[in-house]
């Protein structure tokens, strides 16, 4: 467990204390089913049972609800109800209220659905649309990024670049140098690709010709290729190719030079006039191999594809993730963009899995600047890793006089749900069991359960954005295993646990800022929202 220290100087009390004067005495309620922490294969029926008795002689039960629907009481206490379990995180709320006015209140915490694996893809785990504001915004970063890639090393796989000649004379080119002075470029989303425009100022190009054939003595010798200026034009093509992200693909190019001139003295006679003869084409296809190589990491990152396993700590914990590129389908209005992304806690093999629920497609608007859906299940994969290995688990040490430590364990993994009827975003906290003590001493057992409404926020980066946590609604039930001699009451039981959530959240923010998303350099968001949408968690914003 985490130990946190010191934590609040002051704490917010959400659950409700009683009201002045002496309160009747509340019925004494015991729920028989479902048992805490119940995690079930199947969603569907699920049925509430329990007992209530009178809190003083004389007193009456007249009324048992659960989750504001009333329950069948019999008249020797007992009493059932039939609710509907749907895939994911829900709390059952029961309510035994007396004639005196007096009420009970038990609230657990029941998760339902199939069980899937920890570490394997989550499909279209993340969702995106890009505006052509964005991509305008992004053709600025273009040009700076030309002169910073290593364009030698990016091209070595595919050396050499240019093969010309026959078996009387023949030559292979391979660039050693790549500068370029100043750069324009310009990339604009149209149906199928990105209309790609260019130009080169000052461009120097350093290579290695090697020559020979039938006319000609086999040898090696480098040249220098420089133009005052090369525009070109045509369509950047933008394919998902796996786990390698996105490859790029400069389609039919136009090329207009200006001041292309040849520097070598070690090539001569037919070598030499092979190589001229060729010089315009040899350069166009170098200049559009290098654009092409540069391009390709500037989308990778644009559109959160970063190619092979990237690590991360999160929490203190190492985190690594696959993304696989889906689908993109670029229009004049921007891009849409789906990939498959796979996460793993180090250590979180040990989980028996996280609860799957089934998402649909998402309404993208490419118009709205930049939004970003993330499917609930990609967070409840993590949530339920960390769980497994324990990381969830905490002590806090603080003096609020009847206990001055607790103990909090998460038995369930938290749950995000995407798919609340309101549209919002809430993080469903199920049976934490918080074991409060005093000196060392054990003093009382409760089982927490909250929600937590969800928010977005600009990050420390104003290219980002960041998770917020809003109200929180939290419960508290006394367990049974503990007879609360010091008589601790609810005030004290709902700070702690309010505060130590509170603690949590600020943890768990971490996961959304880490998973990969879109990052459009010199983008900047505003007018931020929150939502849901089909299983996903929708952010958008504005970009300026």
């Amino acid at each position: 467990m985490r130990t946190i220290y010191p934590i609040w100087t002051a704490i917010s009390i959400l659950t409700s204390a009683a009201g002045c004067g002496e309160p009747a005495p509340s019925p004494v309620l015991k729920i028989t089913a479902p048992t805490r922490s119940l995690s079930q294969r199947d969603a569907g029926p699920l049925m509430v049972t329990g007992i209530v008795t009178p809190g003083t002689p004389g007193d009456r039960v007249v009324n048992v609800t659960v989750n504001r629907a009333a329950a069948t009481l019999q008249p020797d206490g007992s009493f059932m109800a039939m609710l509907d379990a749907p895939t994911g995180a829900m709390l059952i709320e029961t309510v035994a209220t007396s004639d005196s006015g007096a009420s009970a209140t038990d609230v657990r915490a029941v998760q339902s659905g199939q069980l899937r694996a920890v570490g394997t893809d989550i499909d279209r785990a993340i969702t995106a649309a890009v505006s052509a504001e964005a991509f305008a915004r992004l053709s600025a970063a273009a040009g700076q990024l030309l002169k910073t890639t290593d364009i030698v090393a990016a091209l070595a796989p595919f050396e050499p670049l240019v093969n010309a000649g026959d078996e009387l004379v023949n030559l292979q080119l391979s660039v050693t140098g790549f500068k370029v002075l100043d750069s324009k470029i310009s990339l604009t989303p149209v149906a199928g690709g990105l209309a790609f425009s260019t130009e080169l100022l000052g461009l120097d190009i350093a290579a290695n010709v090697a020559y020979g054939g039938v006319l000609v003595v086999d040898g090696a010798t480098p040249v220098t290729v420089h133009a005052d200026q090369i525009a070109i034009a045509g369509t950047l093509a933008v394919t998902p190719v796996g786990t390698s992200g996105f490859t790029t693909q400069l389609v039919d190019p136009q090329v207009s030079t200006v001041g292309l001139r040849l520097s070598t003295s070690g090539l001569v006679g037919q070598a030499l006039d092979l190589l001229n003869s060729v010089l315009g084409s040899a350069t166009q296809t170098v200049v559009s191999s290098a654009l092409e190589a540069a391009m390709e990491p500037l989308l990778n990152q644009a559109l959160g594809a970063a190619a092979g396993p990237q690590q991360v700590d999160v929490m203190g914990k190492k985190l690594t993730l696959q993304v696989a590129p889906n689908a993109i389908t670029l229009t004049p209005a921007g891009a849409q963009v789906a990939m498959n992304l796979a996460v793993k806690f180090d250590g979180s093999e040990v989980s028996p899995g996280y609860i799957f629920t089934d998402n649909g497609v998402p309404t993208l608007d490419v118009n709205r600047g930049l939004q970003l859906g993330i499917a609930d299940d990609l967070v409840n994969e993590l949530l339920a890793e960390l769980h497994a290995i324990g990381a969830l688990d905490l002590t806090v040490k603080q003096d609020f006089g009847a206990f001055d430590a607790a103990q909090l364990h998460f038995t369930m993994p938290p749950m995000i749900s995407a798919n609340t009827r309101d549209g919002a975003m809430r993080l469903v906290i199920g049976d934490l069991v918080a074991s409060f003590t005093l000196h060392g001493k054990p003093v009382l057992n409760a089982a927490v359960n909250a929600q937590v409404d969800l928010a977005v926020a600009p990050a420390a980066d104003a290219r980002a954005v960041a998770l917020q946590f809003g109200a929180l609604d939290v419960r508290v039930n006394a367990l049974d295993d503990t007879s609360n001699p010091a008589g601790i009451g609810m005030s004290d039981l709902s700070g702690a646990s309010s505060a130590a959530i509170t603690v949590h959240l600020e943890s768990l923010s971490q996961l959304m800022i880490n998973v990969p998303v879109p990052a459009v350099a010199g983008v900047q968001l505003e007018q931020l929202s929150i939502g849901s949408d089909s299983g996903y968690v929708m952010l958008s914003g504005q970009v300026r």
